[in-house]
């Protein structure tokens, strides 16, 4: 009995397997010729589509979004009948009318209207579009006409209006293909389509509409005000030291809450398939294989998807996890030579000459290999392998966009990590990490050492303004202690007091960071990747930032080049954030009521209280201010103006 029912199954499914593919065939070969068969007959049946929903920032910037665009449909045979009793005016009313608004040819839709020689139409249908994609002020023109024998088919086109920018969040949406929100949220964006049922009967037509259910709103957490910054950022690192890659990458170390997320391999989401750095004619040279290598290298969100070995950049991290488990404290002490003999292997330190003897502070603030490898071999490889994977290294974040890397290879178990790989490891060689994994794993000692599960939506929101998914803060888990992040801290701070990320501090405002320099793949081709992490307010962290310049085509360090960008990157963001600088006992003015002032006048009159300003945004006058009319400010700073 079970071989005959295993019989009949095997048939069945044959047999539906043959029947798809039946289907499949007549699609693909007779569906233009079945269709338009159809259309011809007394009834249109066709599908409405949805309208898709916006994308938006966290101040309500439209990202993405669908606008109505309409095919122009001539209805011969309704012209026809209508000329019987009209003496031929119908169809000279309609060619005249559309020919003026569609800038066509009277002749060509003329030659729609023509009869064979036996007097049947040469168009016999009900369906002949005469013009596709026309925008929604041309179809309102030929809707306020009137006019007999045409009608308008809906649809929507896909536009993103900031074009560029946050281009690898916001993605794109081109038919099955789809990047970014775009495609995490998809599901949420779509909506269900309609119908539209079109009966005609002797020379009248009745139509029957079924609205389609559209998608829902997307409310992204990027602040396009910081992605901005960011991307200033990018292209003043591009411009300073040319790279294969440059990125920024902001987040709020507390919730997880992308803020921005910027690298150098833009796209234009409105022609995904237009590189923006490549001259149309040299691009359509290219065969397919070498167009798709460039168009997958841009599309790809760098921040999210590519790795790097993170260098020092990883070594206040190692600390953290011996100073929770009591293998090191405050008092510890190291002595660098300049190097450090590793089974068969000498590993040399940042300052080949060595540092000379240091506590744990002055081993971060100096980014002393000696002393990280010594503190790797307190803990061992178990430990090391521990807190390593703790901190979310070789671990998808989770964060809500498509085609995340685990970088889980990329790294050695514990079993693997012997006395060498355990060294380099400890320096943050050895294994790979995606920008937004060491993002998250930095952020820990912010926020009081907690592993935020990052995400880039805030909410999503249905048409009639009802909140159907709402992404909260999550702690993936506790990996230190407050206390000592509270250590962890103070070093950072230090790090851009007197260590290797002075570059990176911002007059007025506490930085905790750390620069990075770590060499990449092949070691004879002497390619390395540049970073400065941090966050800041370091008293109250309002954004934690990684600068990436990836492969510079000259050698540089963390020091001198991703650290000035961090810094004038983080100045813009505090100021942005209204984050109230360090006071001082510097004589103070009483700040003014600018708004409603133009730009040019605010600045003269902030002038006469020898204070500076800086203008945000375009517009003829001012909208807000930062700080507000009435407050004190020091004489010799400077204000916030902001345009519409």
């Amino acid at each position: 009995m079970n071989k005959k029912l295993s019989l009949v199954g095997c048939v069945f499914t044959i047999l539906l397997i043959l029947l798809v593919l039946r289907i499949i065939w007549l699609k693909t070969v007779h569906g233009e010729e079945y269709t338009a068969s159809a259309l011809s007959q007394n009834m249109i049946d066709k599908t409405v589509p949805s309208v898709r929903g916006s994308i938006y920032d966290s101040n309500g910037n439209v990202l993405a979004a669908s606008v109505p665009v309409y095919d122009v449909i001539l209805e011969p045979i309704i012209l026809a009948e209508a000329d019987e009793t009209t003496d031929g005016k119908a169809s000279e009313n309609t060619v005249g009318v559309l020919s003026e608004i569609l800038d066509i040819q009277k002749s060509e839709l003329n030659s729609y209207l023509e009869k064979n020689s036996d007097g049947s139409l040469k168009y016999d249908t009900y369906y002949l579009p005469v013009a596709k994609d026309v925008p929604l002020s041309t179809a309102e023109k030929i809707q306020d006409a009137s006019l007999t024998g045409v009608w308008l088919e809906q649809k929507e086109e896909r536009v993103y209006p900031f074009g560029v920018s946050a281009c690898h969040v916001v993605g794109f949406k081109r038919g099955m293909n789809s990047f970014g929100l775009e495609n995490s949220y998809d599901s949420f964006l779509s909506g269900k389509d309609g119908r539209m049922v079109r009966q005609y009967d002797g020379g009248t037509a009745e139509t029957k509409y079924y609205p389609p259910q559209n998608g829902c709103s997307v409310i992204s957490t990027i602040d396009m005000n910081i992605q901005r910054f960011a991307e200033e950022g990018v292209a003043e690192a591009m411009a300073e030291f040319p790279c294969e890659t440059a990125a920024v990458l902001v987040m709020d170390p507390c919730s997880g809450a992308l803020l921005a997320c910027a690298a150098s391999n833009v796209f234009d989401p409105n022609e995904p398939s237009i590189p923006v750095s490549y001259d149309s004619n040299e691009f359509d040279s290219l065969d397919g294989e070498d167009q798709s290598k460039i168009l997958n290298g841009l599309w790809n969100n760098y921040n999210i998807s590519s790795t790097f070995e993170p260098g020092s950049i990883f070594k206040p991290l190692l600390v953290c996890g011996a100073l929770d488990e009591g293998l090191v404290t405050e008092e510890s002490v190291f002595d660098c030579p300049g190097y450090r003999d590793i089974a068969d292997r000498r590993i040399h330190c940042i300052r080949r000459s060595g540092h000379g003897t240091l506590s744990l502070e002055e081993s971060i603030a100096y980014s002393c290999n000696c002393a990280m490898m010594d503190v790797a071999g307190a803990e061992g490889a178990e430990l090391f392998y521990k807190y390593q994977r703790d901190f979310g290294f070789g671990y998808k974040t989770g964060v809500d966009l498509p085609f995340e890397s685990g970088a889980s290879t990329l790294l050695y178990s514990a079993d693997r990590l012997g006395p060498v790989e355990l060294a380099t490891s400890s320096i943050g060689q050895s294994f790979n990490c995606t920008p937004i994994q060491a993002l998250t794993a930095f952020s820990s000692i912010a926020n009081g050492g907690q592993i935020m599960r990052p995400y880039c939506v805030d909410s999503v929101i249905d048409g009639d303004g009802l909140t159907v998914f709402k992404n909260e803060p999550e702690s993936i888990r506790t990996v230190m202690s407050e206390d000592t992040c509270a250590i962890m801290n103070d070093y950072l701070l230090s790090v851009v007091e007197y260590g290797t990320g002075k570059k990176a501090a911002v007059a007025g405002y506490e930085i905790a960071g750390k620069s990075g320099t770590g060499e990449q793949g092949d070691r004879a081709q002497d390619e390395y990747t540049i970073t400065f992490i941090g966050y800041f307010p370091a008293d109250d962290p309002k954004a934690a930032m990684l600068v990436v310049i990836d492969k510079p085509e000259e050698y540089a360090d963390g020091v001198t080049t991703a650290a000035p960008v961090f810094g004038r990157t983080a100045e813009k963001i505090l100021e942005y954030m209204g984050a109230e600088p360090e006071t001082d006992d510097s004589p103070t003015a009483v700040m003014p009521d600018l708004t409603n002032f133009s730009p040019e006048d605010a600045v003269s009159e902030l002038e006469a209280f020898s204070i500076g300003a800086k203008v945000i945004g375009e517009g003829s006058k001012v909208t807000n201010q930062f700080p507000a009319a009435g407050e004190e400010i020091a004489e010799g700073s400077s204000v916030l103006l902001y345009l519409k």
